[in-house]
C-alpha cells in the first residue's frame, strides 16, 4: 500500500498532520515559514510484498508530501526566487526541494528511516541571508520517523526524537564548489540544533575541517560554536575537503545520537 499523499489540506487539519508527522505543529504566530510534513506519517509501516525467494530485498518508493505555509519556493531559472526546502533522508546529504506541489519520490531500502527537512535562503535574499542558510525560526523545522516493510533493531533509529533529544542536523558544505562563485567567496557552515539549546554553560557544536578547527572569514579560530546561527568560513582552497561537526556536552562529552556527528566531504573547483 502507498502513503495516502494529500495536496493540500484545510488550516486546521494542517495542526494535527504536523503533529503526527513528529515536526513541530505549526506556530500561525510565528515569523516565517511554517513546515510540515503530510506523508509518510509518524512511525507508519509503508506496506510492500516480501522479497521473492532467494532474492535480494529491493528499495522501494516512498513518496514524500509536504505542507509549507507563508513561504514561496522556486527556481531562479524558473523566474522565483531560489528559495528552497532541504530534505534530509537518515543522515544523507540534502536533496534541495524547489516545488511541493508534487510527491518527492525516494528510493528507500527496507526497515526504519527518519526525514527531516527545513526551509533556506535563496541567492539573493531580501534579508541578507546566505544561499542556503537555513530558516530558524519556530515551526520550520520538521521530521518524521517511518518503516518501509519492516522495522529496524536499531534503537537509536526507532527511538529517533530530534524535538525531545538533542539533535544536530548538518547542512552545510555540501557538493562542489567554484572559485570566486558566492558560495564559496562567503562559505557558510550552516547547521540546525533542535531538542536543546547551544550556550558557553550547556551543549556546544565542535566544528574541524581537514581535521582543524574551523577558522572565521577574519582568519581566526572560531573555538566551539556556542549560538546557533550560521558562520562565515575561511574560503578552502581548492582540492577535495572533509568537514566534520559534533554535538557536545559542557563538559566535552558528545551528546548521543545517531546523527549528533556527521561527516561530509565536498570539493572547490577551479573558476
Amino acid at each position: 500500500m502507498r502513503p495516502i499523499l494529500v495536496a493540500s489540506l484545510a488550516a486546521s487539519a494542517l495542526l494535527v498532520v504536523a503533529c503526527d508527522a513528529g515536526g513541530k505543529a505549526a506556530d500561525t504566530s510565528a515569523k516565517g515559514p511554517a513546515l510540515a510534513i503530510a506523508s509518510p506519517r509518524m512511525d507508519q509501516v509503508l506496506d510492500y510484498p516480501a522479497p521473492k525467494e532467494g532474492e535480494a530485498a529491493p528499495k522501494r518508493r516512498v513518496e514524500v508530501m509536504f505542507d509549507l505555509r507563508d513561504y514561496e519556493i522556486g527556481k531562479v531559472d524558473d523566474g522565483k526566487n531560489g528559495q528552497h526546502l532541504h530534505l534530509i533522508v537518515d543522515n544523507e546529504p540534502y536533496q534541495a526541494i524547489y516545488d511541493v506541489t508534487k510527491a518527492i519520490p525516494l528510493d528507500l531500502a527496507e526497515g526504519t528511516h527518519v526525514i527531516r527537512a527545513f526551509p533556506s535562503a535563496g541567492p539573493k535574499d531580501a534579508k541578507g541571508a546566505l544561499e542556503h542558510e537555513s530558516r530558524k525560526n519556530p515551526g520550520a523545522f520538521a521530521w518524521v520517523r517511518f518503516h518501509v516493510r519492516t522495522k529496524s533493531d536499531d534503537p537509536a533509529l526507532t527511538g529517533f526524537d530530534p524535538v525531545g533529544k538533542p539533535t544536530l542536523t548538518y547542512s552545510r558544505p555540501k557538493g562542489d564548489y567554484k572559485v570566486g562563485a558566492a558560495t564559496h567567496s562567503k562559505f557558510l557552515l550552516d547547521f540546525y540544533v533542535t531538542g536543546t539549546t547551544l550556550s558557553a554553560t550547556g551543549p556546544r557544536v565542535r566544528a574541524a575541517l581537514d581535521g582543524k578547527a574551523v577558522v572565521g572569514a577574519d582568519g581566526k579560530p572560531l573555538g566551539e560554536l556556542l549560538e546557533w546561527k550560521p558562520y562565515v568560513l575561511e574560503s578552502p582552497a581548492v582540492g577535495d575537503h572533509e568537514l566534520v561537526i559534533e554535538l557536545f556536552d559542557r563538559s566535552g562529552r558528545p551528546i548521543d545520537g545517531p546523527f549528533n556527528r556527521t561527516a561530509r566531504k565536498f570539493r572547490v573547483l577551479e573558476k
